[in-house]
């Protein structure tokens, strides 16, 4: 159904600005908002499609700050290594993205992917190819031959899965240049690396000050940004030093880190739910407990820090690190909601907006997407709830009455093909797949997201 004028009435909309919801009617004209409120009614013809979503809710659609979507919900370097193929890895993004889209989330910034794919899957939903929601992209994850999250298991040169593996300056400026050319929208970085040798826990940082400077250089002359993996706080301060515009993970920050983060503008995506996954329902495919325990800690040992950098401004986004085993597509693109106001402190409202307004920040796309304005593309939810009471029933797909992108409502009645499993496609560190119906049937049959929510 392709609608050239609609008119919700009666809606509970949540803005994605912070603001309390408020019953309003909302115009979309075309792919865009054009009014909201009393301005909706009385700037809508005559003739007009009318939908009464009276009892129900209207808000952005979900903005997925860290995805890999070409990954197929691998369960770890291993499989994306040594089992996956160009060719499948496509196609079988092709079904994942859509499965991202009628989950709720209407844009996701695709961090890095394999084999260079992120720049044709997004062209291909841009031009009608495919079905799927915005994108932002990296090209390949730069790391240099210290390695990156899996240590020794990268070569010292070369291409892997997801990763370019640079040493010197010039091996590293002549792959900014080609990742901008080839039409990335960020350059992503692994500032800090895992090393299974390493003298002092937690990661490192595997470039100089002067090669972190150099990429950011070349890129921003080019109007391109920088995203940083960074996990320790001397890594955050180094990389927000050097003009990254994004840090990923933020974990072990301290208050030099973010005073770093705070005056070079950077924003911050710690996307947690990989570990808020692993730590409450670990237990649904055999996690080990100690395994638990360490992203238990994780969680814990970042999170003041980070309610603290949002308290001082800084734009904090939902991320859900989705494409590997234990954060399946489509299943918990809302949980990092959840995370934010159980770990961090924050109100629903708050964590809505960091899943929407503060999403469009990866998107490259600010004041066009991620709240519902005048002027905004309509990308929106209509909920049978209230998130803005319980954030988790953005995740029940029971109660998703309508995704809309860009103005046209998405069909979200059409099931793709049973999925039988791939040949040597699959090696499972941690069990199967944690889908929410996994673990659903471990919890007796209990529906799942309430976990973490404020009510």
């Amino acid at each position: 159904m392709n609608l050239q004028q609609l008119l919700i009435q009666n809606a509970n909309v949540i803005d994605g600005t912070g603001a309390p919801a408020r019953l309003a009617s909302v115009l979309v004209v075309g792919d865009k908002i054009q009014a909201v409120g009393s301005a909706a009614d009385a700037l809508a013809d005559p003739s007009v499609q009318r939908l009464d979503a009276a009892g129900l809710s209207l808000m952005p659609g979900l903005i997925d700050g860290h995805v890999h979507s070409t990954f197929d919900n691998a369960a770890g370097h291993d499989e994306l290594f040594y089992h996956r193929r160009p060719g499948m890895a496509a196609i079988t993004a092709v079904r994942n993205v859509r499965r991202i889209l009628t989950s709720g989330c209407t844009g996701f910034f695709d961090a890095d992917s394999l084999f260079d794919l992120g720049v044709d899957l997004k062209e291909a939903i841009q031009h009608g190819v495919i079905e799927g929601p915005r994108m932002a992209v990296g090209g390949y994850a730069l790391m240099t031959s210290v390695g990156g999250a899996a240590g020794r298991l990268m070569p010292d040169s070369g291409t892997m899965a997801y990763a370019v593996l640079l040493q010197g300056k010039d091996q590293i400026i002549a792959e900014v240049r080609r990742q901008i050319k080839i039409g990335c929208d960020w350059i992503k970085v692994h500032v800090t690396g895992s090393l299974s040798n390493r003298r002092s826990e937690g990661e490192m940082v595997t470039f100089t000050m002067e090669e972190l400077r150099i990429i950011c250089d070349i890129a921003h002359s080019f109007g391109v940004q920088v995203a940083g993996h960074c996990r320790g706080a001397h890594s955050i301060k180094v990389a927000c030093e050097a003009g990254f515009d994004q840090i990923i993970h933020a974990t072990l920050m301290d208050d030099d880190a973010l005073d770093a983060v705070v005056k070079h503008g950077a924003f911050l995506v710690p996307a947690m739910t990989f570990q808020a996954n692993l730590m409450e329902f670990g237990d649904a495919i055999n996690a080990s407990p100690t395994l638990q325990d360490i992203f238990r800690r994780e969680i814990e040992g970042s999170a003041a820090m980070l309610a603290k950098a949002y308290k001082a401004g800084v734009p904090v986004l939902c991320g859900t690190e989705s494409g590997f085993s234990v954060t399946p597509y489509g299943d918990w693109h809302y949980r990092e909601m959840e995370v934010f106001v159980k770990h961090l402190g924050l109100t629903p409202l708050q964590a809505i907006q960091c899943a929407t307004q503060s999403g469009a920040l990866a998107l490259r796309m600010k004041g066009k997407v991620g709240t519902i304005e005048a002027g905004r593309l309509a990308d929106l939810l209509l909920i049978d709830g209230d998130p803005s009471k319980d954030v988790s029933v953005v995740g029940r797909r029971d109660k998703l009455r309508m995704v809309m992108l860009g103005g046209k409502p998405i069909d979200l009645l059409r099931t793709d093909p049973d999925r039988t499993p791939l040949p040597e496609w699959r090696v499972h560190e941690f069990g199967s797949i944690l889908s929410k119906e996994v673990v659903q049937q471990a919890r007796g049959g209990q529906p799942i997201g309430g976990h973490g929510a404020q009510t």
